[in-house]
């Protein structure tokens, strides 16, 4: 395959072409109905076997977002057939920065990440908070110099909430952290755009910090609620702007 065709050069040429199918179905290139191009036409646009298509046809297949028909082609499937708890997928929505996404992301955590939050801080190991602190004090250094550190800020954030969720000691919460990870990341991006949410949800951060390390569990569910309201708020500014 020619290193400078449409797929680039990250990952295998399967996860390639997963990928390149999957972000123009999820942004509305590719809407529900559409058919997608025979096995061949993809494989000599894409520059790739005709084997590897079909492949990466049936991994879309899996996450719900295509229908192959024998003899009638491959067609997109409506939005409410997605599995959209499936990590590409998720992916593939954040780097849209599709606002209706961006709300769906911020109302799960707002009933998942307080009540972590409250757990954390009946829970939460010593090496856990030390990590909890760690992340605040390298969001509250790459704060000033936004938005040049913004990739550290984000790592930090992304971090902050990732610790706070494992530190809840319930195997479900700190999976669903792992994930939501890619989708969390381009939210907290977005956030960090926000004007004015950096400097409004990093006191924030503190509070919830210092109730864990407190433990005071119904102060860190509230500070918690605080914060992802505040960013919902920040976020939703800068979409209206």
């Amino acid at each position: 395959m020619s290193k400078e065709g449409p797929l680039g050069r990250h990952r295998t040429i399967h996860g390639r072409v997963v990928e390149w199918l999957g972000r123009r179905i999820v942004s509305g290139e590719l809407p529900a109905g559409a058919q997608l191009p025979n096995e061949a036409e993809l494989a000599a646009q894409l520059d790739v076997s005709r084997g590897g298509v079909r492949e990466a046809v049936k991994a879309l297949a899996a996450k719900g977002l295509v229908e192959p028909r024998p003899r009638l082609g491959t067609r997109v499937l409506p939005r409410d057939q997605w599995n959209l708890m499936d990590r590409d997928v998720i992916s593939w929505h954040g780097s849209t920065e599709d606002p209706s996404f961006l709300g769906a992301l911020l109302e799960l955590r707002l009933m998942v990440e307080p009540g972590a939050a409250q757990l954390a801080a009946e829970r939460a190991t010593g090496e856990q908070m030390a990590k909890l602190a760690d992340a605040y004090e390298r969001m509250e250094a790459h704060a000033p110099n936004l938005p040049d550190s913004e990739d550290a800020f984000v790592e930090a954030d992304l971090e902050f909430h990732l610790t706070l969720l494992k530190a809840s000691g319930n195997q479900l919460i700190e999976q669903l952290g792992r994930l939501l990870e890619t989708g969390l990341y381009h939210g907290l991006e977005a956030s960090s755009h926000a004007p004015g949410g950096v400097v409004a949800t990093l006191p924030l951060h503190q509070v919830v910090l210092g109730a864990v390390r407190g433990r005071r569990p119904v102060a860190a569910a509230r500070a918690m609620r605080k914060l992802l309201e505040t960013t919902a708020e920040a976020v939703r500014q800068m979409v209206d702007y």
